[in-house]
């Protein structure tokens, strides 16, 4: 199956799974009125509205014309981009709102009681599903060698899904038995805050990973993934010896296409251009095997 293919398959596969996850989270958050389900609703929600946008971004990222002989794979970091600040938007704004509820409990004594009794099945189901969607995005992106940034998003996203469900659920367990009379009855009133505060601090840096690394592949960066790089690098050093010395390899990234930019040292030797042609086949054979869209071009020093 080629790479676009199965990057297509898993972002339907994950569309469905969010669309039940999304409507269940939803459901949740509306009956208990707690602030933490709602980022966790709001974030399936936007991981079901995201691939939405990815599989059409994935089908149109290919198309080549006049204006674009490339395609158009930098759609792929810049959709990336805009989901990662999206993701740390409602984090924020999540944060400031049990913030705000909490001063108002412990300034003013107003509060209301979590009801947290109901949610805890849920959140069970939905932390097995995130975490179980996110390991198969992984997986799948493993199968194209990590060259999908749309599926690397999407694994971070369902990961934070997962990781927010989890902390919902215990923190959900430990409020439910905490008495009146205890010295932590505070919590029912305002654990919502803090465990809105401790998922943040323990998610924020997922999309600022994923920022760093789309910003290098829309600035003209070189790539960052080791994984890529070193199969590039092997495959380069495999078959240029002799005349054709290899002095510098710089490899770019832009979505799933890939650009490799080989300087060969002509100072000592003389080139034989046949013989650079018949390697660059060789290599383009052996790479694309791997990376569906990759280009090689050679340079000499």
């Amino acid at each position: 199956m080629q790479q676009k293919a199965i990057e297509q398959h898993t972002l339907m596969a994950g569309i469905l799974a969010n669309l039940f996850m999304g409507a269940a989270g939803m459901a949740a958050y509306y009956t208990s009125q707690i602030e933490a389900l709602f980022v966790d609703a709001y974030f399936t929600v936007i991981s079901l509205v995201s691939g939405l946008v990815a599989i059409s971004i994935s089908k149109l990222s290919t198309k080549v014309s006049k204006r674009f002989p490339n395609g158009l794979f930098i759609l792929e970091p810049i959709f990336s981009l805009v989901q990662s600040l999206l993701t740390i938007v409602l984090l924020v704004s999540a944060l400031a709102t049990v913030s705000w509820n909490a001063y108002k409990y412990f300034a003013y004594g107003q509060g209301k009681i979590m009801d947290v009794g109901p949610i805890i099945p849920y959140e069970i189901i939905m932390l097995l599903l995130s975490f179980s969607l996110s390991a198969y995005y992984n997986q799948q992106n493993k199968k194209i060698n990590q060259s999908s940034t749309m599926l690397l998003v999407e694994t971070k996203g369902t990961l934070i899904d997962g990781i927010m469900s989890t902390g919902i659920a215990l923190a959900a367990l430990t409020i439910l038995f905490i008495n009146q009379a205890s010295i932590f009855n505070f919590l029912r009133y305002t654990g919502d805050f803090f465990i809105t505060f401790a998922l943040v601090l323990l998610t924020i840096r997922m999309p600022l990973q994923i920022i760093k690394k789309t910003f290098i592949e829309i600035s003209g960066g070189t790539i960052s993934n080791r994984h890529i790089q070193k199969i590039i690098e092997n495959c380069l050093h495999k078959h240029l010896h002799g005349t054709l010395a290899l002095s510098k390899c710089s490899i770019y990234k832009v979505g799933m296409s890939l650009r490799v930019d080989v300087l060969l040292n002509s100072k000592s030797v003389c080139i034989n251009k046949k013989e650079l042609s018949a390697a660059k086949d060789i290599i383009l054979i052996e790479l694309k095997k791997q990376f569906e869209y990759i280009h090689v071009a050679f340079y000499l020093d």
